[in-house]
């Protein structure tokens, strides 16, 4: 039995979504750090920040986003063995991610949070929605 290749189309669609997941996640951390050092103080250094990000709780939220561009990175890599369904899996993850759900998760609570303080978050996730809805 030989599994179905990626497509073309959800090839390009998975790229297009890593790299505004990705940009999105950068704004979130961002905004985050600044929340945190309030509270907190001041971060000593970069490492230290990433320190936080993996571990404090103050970041948890935001593992989703994360995780979904490490697994959409991992079904891209040249030697991956993940097929169109792994890809349709993929999409369909970040649509309920993206998506605004009648079931208010954390995550979604603090995103449309964000999103709603910041007019560039809220066009990059205008566009994250766009272009899950053109498949």
């Amino acid at each position: 039995m030989s599994v179905e290749l990626i497509s073309a189309r959800s090839r390009e669609l998975l790229g297009d979504l890593r790299n505004l997941l990705l940009d999105q996640h950068k704004r979130l951390l961002d905004r985050e750090g600044l929340a945190y050092e309030k509270t907190n103080g001041p971060v000593a250094s970069p490492g230290a920040l990433l320190a936080l990000v993996l571990d404090d709780a103050h970041f948890a939220w935001l593992k989703q986003i994360s995780n979904l561009v490490v697994e959409i990175d991992e079904a891209l890599a040249p030697r991956s063995k993940a097929g169109q369904s792994e890809a349709d899996a993929l999409e369909s993850e970040a649509r309920e991610i993206m998506g605004s759900s009648k079931a208010a998760t954390d995550f979604q609570v603090r995103y449309n949070q964000a999103i709603q303080e910041n007019p560039e978050m809220l066009d990059l996730h205008s566009r994250i929605r766009e272009l899950l809805e053109t498949k």
